[in-house]
Parts: C-alpha cells; structure tokens; sequence
C-alpha cells in the first residue's frame, strides 16, 4: 500500500510540475535547433566518435509513458556539481517527446525526435555546455533495445550486456566509456545509473510508468 502511495505521489508532482511548465509564459526559453536528415541524428560523443540515433526514433509495438526524477553528478578539470530535474518521456513508433523541468518548475529542455528532424529547445539560462543531443545518447545507450545500441555506435566501440548492466568500450584501448545499471524485468520501471567514464559524470533515473 505505502509504495502504490508513494508511486500515485511522485506522478502526480511530476505531472503537475510538467503540466504547469506547459501552460506558463516562459520568455527564457530560446528558439528551438532544428536538426533535420541524416547528419541530424549523429551526436559526438567525443573527438573522432560520432553516435547514429536511431533514424525512426522506436521500432517498438508499446507506447512509453515515464514520469522521472533525474540527478546528475559531474567532476571534471574545470568544475564539479550536481543537478536534478524531472523529466516525462513519451515515445511513440514515430515520435518520441523528452521534456526536463528544473526544481523551481522551470522548463530546461523539449525535445521532439522524428523520422524527419530533431527539434531542440533548451531555456536560455542553461549553460552552454550543457549538451542536449548527448544527453539524448545517453537516454538511448539507457534504455533502448540492445541491437538498436549496437548499430548506433560507431565501428570503434561496443556494447556488451550482462544481468541488468551495459558497458560500452572503446575497441582501440579496451577503455570502458560508460557502464549502465538498469532494472531487470522493467527498463521504464526503477533506477537506473549511467556513469561516463570517459567525461567523469554520473546520471541517476529514477522512472515510474504513468500507465499502471
């Protein structure tokens, strides 16, 4: 009973939050990137490596509905930090929509990824750095199906999967540039940890299905 309590409360915060931030005049969020064909979908994950987004955003039969509660953790040579947000993620057979809220209930981030285009729309008071279509890799390397992964790394790295775990390498070296920790039985339902070892963050999900 407490958890089916404590899973009504957190979808309800968050669809309020998103459900606000939709209905607010929001003068800080900048004009939307528009990223259209095939040199739309590729993001570099760093210098020489070039990730290829699935060209239709789900090759799935189900509907995804996820409310979440995001914290990012990041320590590099310039600076360190943590930042949360919550975020509500809809992906359909041809469109998948990403929409992040900051604490103070602004909205941070929309994207809406399409067969034809990309659409990007960050708030102006995000800081420059922060890299929208990585952070979309991420989500991908996170919870897409395995051979979806596969193809959209480039031919120097790889993606082996274990129980409840993905690390992807670099072939030349053997580095690991991220693991990912996900749960079992449900990818859209738990926590999930993804930490890049190659740039030193950490992205913790938790996520609850709206439809059950």
């Amino acid at each position: 009973m407490h958890s089916r309590i404590l899973k009504s409360a957190m979808i309800l915060a968050c669809m309020i939050g998103l459900s606000a931030c939709e209905t607010m005049n929001l003068p800080q969020v900048a004009l939307p990137e528009v990223f259209s064909g095939n040199a739309g979908h590729k993001v570099a994950l760093a210098d020489g490596l070039e990730f290829t987004l699935p060209a239709a955003p789900w090759d799935e039969d189900e509907t995804i509905d996820v409310v979440q509660q995001v914290e990012a953790t990041w320590n590099n040579q310039t600076q360190s930090g943590t930042t949360t947000f919550q975020g509500r993620i809809n992906i359909q057979s041809d469109r998948a929509q990403i929409v992040l809220i900051d604490d103070l209930g602004r909205r941070a981030v929309e994207i809406d990824w399409t067969a034809q285009e990309i659409v990007i729309q960050n708030a102006n008071w995000l800081p420059q750095e922060f890299d929208t279509k990585r952070l979309l890799a991420d989500i991908v390397m996170t919870y897409w199906p395995l051979d979806a992964v596969e193809d959209a790394l480039p031919d120097n790295m790889s993606v082996h999967e274990g129980f409840g775990e993905r690390t992807i390498r670099l072939d030349d070296t053997g580095r690991k540039y991220a693991t990912i920790e996900h749960p079992i039985k449900d990818v859209w339902q738990g926590q999930a940890i993804l930490e890049n070892q190659q740039f030193n963050y950490r992205i913790k999900i938790n996520s609850i299905r709206t439809g059950n």
